[in-house]
């Protein structure tokens, strides 16, 4: 059976994605001579596309001051509607975390795959989102969808495919470089203005720091933990100088993706939804990332999954 009419979920929220960058190799763990590093006391640089992170996570590798910004990482489901119209079985779901699973080995989850275009192309952002694993966790109702790049051959590595027509509906749809969609919601419309706001809260921060050694007791003040995060708040400041445009601009980027979930999909908890969804065929998604900040390695994702539904 199939259902012409869809039940549309909307999701949005912050990532953090951790990834080392040109000239960097893709697998690069520490950052050498690209904009991004990985700073003394974080961890390794992986490249994966966290939408959800732990407290503990958070702690280690959300640089400050993301938290007094507002930005917690953590996209999460923002409405719910049938044919267009609202759908208060639907409710359900709000507040639902939304994650994107799955590993693109030796990566420990899903990346932007590029490998140094190799795949795709760092020039012109077509990065091809690898493994696309979506799921949707909320209180009894859970929903999965996945897509294969190849479906004749799921388990497939990207860079083994000879015809890249096979993965052509994976690359972006559209892609802008000053998008006032990612402007608004970020609410920044000046990125040489924000960035030297950055650079002027890391200079007063490693004033605080240098007040606090000067004026500590030796035996009792953390005196190399102090100088480490002084270092590491220097090497930040000294980035964002250093590349100047190529960190600012991209601030206002906006990637969008739009495609048909080809693998399996199941939604757990359906009867919360008064409903019935159809599984056997595919299930359209758009989504979009943007607003990366080279500096805190978060960014913007939002998007919709459209599931064919009848209601009960």
């Amino acid at each position: 059976m199939t259902y012409a009419k869809l039940l549309t979920i909307q999701f949005q929220g912050y990532f953090l994605c951790r990834l080392a960058t040109d000239p960097d190799p893709t697998n690069e763990a520490r950052g050498v001579s690209g904009y991004t590093m990985s700073l003394l006391g974080e961890d390794e640089l992986d490249a994966v596309i966290r939408t959800q992170v732990s407290p503990a996570f958070a702690k280690k590798n959300l640089r400050e001051p993301a938290e007094r910004m507002g930005i917690q990482i953590g996209v999460n489901v923002t409405g719910v509607s049938f044919d267009g119209d609202s759908y208060p079985p639907g409710n359900a779901l709000l507040g639902a975390k939304v994650y994107l699973e799955g590993k693109n080995e030796p990566f420990d989850g899903p990346t932007y795959d590029s490998r140094n275009n190799i795949v795709g192309s760092d020039d012109n952002m077509a990065f091809v989102v690898n493994p696309f694993e979506l799921a949707i966790r909320g209180d009894g109702v859970s929903i999965f969808a996945k897509d294969y790049l190849n479906p004749a051959d799921p388990e497939q590595k990207i860079w083994k495919i000879e015809d890249p027509a096979l993965y052509a509906r994976r690359l972006p749809t559209a892609f802008s470089s000053s998008s006032t969609e990612v402007m608004a919601i970020l609410r920044v419309f000046d990125q040489f203005s924000y960035f030297r706001d950055r650079r002027r809260y890391l200079t007063e921060r490693i004033e605080q720091l240098e007040k606090k050694l000067a004026a500590g007791d030796p035996g009792n003040t953390d005196r190399e933990g102090i100088q480490a995060k002084i270092q590491a708040l220097k090497t930040r400041i000294y980035q964002i100088e250093f590349w100047g445009d190529r960190v600012s601009s991209k601030l206002a980027f906006q990637l969008t993706y739009s495609h048909n979930n080809n693998g399996p999909q199941r939604i757990e908890g359906l009867e919360k939804l008064k409903g019935q969804a159809d599984t056997h065929h595919p299930w359209p998604v758009t989504y979009w990332f943007g607003g990366w900040d080279g500096d805190l390695l978060t960014g913007y994702m939002a998007g919709t999954l459209g599931i064919p539904f009848l209601p009960a």
